[in-house]
């Protein structure tokens, strides 16, 4: 699966990404700043991701909005979190992972 993480420390993305890797998923990463470009490049990350994973605490109102428009129009799967480190990323992997085998235990 492959990941978007927008807003967050940047502190956490080596860790996260560690984490992502080890569970067979990539992630990319968006600092939340929608000025100028940055706005393209947020809707092209979240049309390239299977889930994305917004962070409230350390992001722009501007960029919640573009992306929450962005995993609609393309499809995407959206969780809007207050933070997320690491533990909280290997969280929601586990709790994805556990949703897959449900779906796939039910035959949806």
């Amino acid at each position: 699966m492959r990941i978007a993480v927008i807003g967050g420390l940047d502190r956490h993305a080596p860790e996260i990404s560690l984490r992502a890797a080890a569970s067979g998923h990539e992630v990319e990463f968006h600092n939340g700043h929608v000025g100028g470009r940055h706005a393209v490049e947020l809707e092209s990350i979240v049309a390239r991701c299977d889930l994305a994973i917004v962070v409230t605490s350390v992001n722009s109102h501007g960029a919640m909005y573009i992306a929450k428009k962005a995993a609609g129009r393309f499809g995407r799967a959206l969780l809007i979190v207050r933070t997320c480190g690491p533990s909280r990323f290997s969280t929601i992997l586990d709790e994805c992972a556990s949703a897959a085998l449900a779906r796939r235990a039910s035959g949806a």
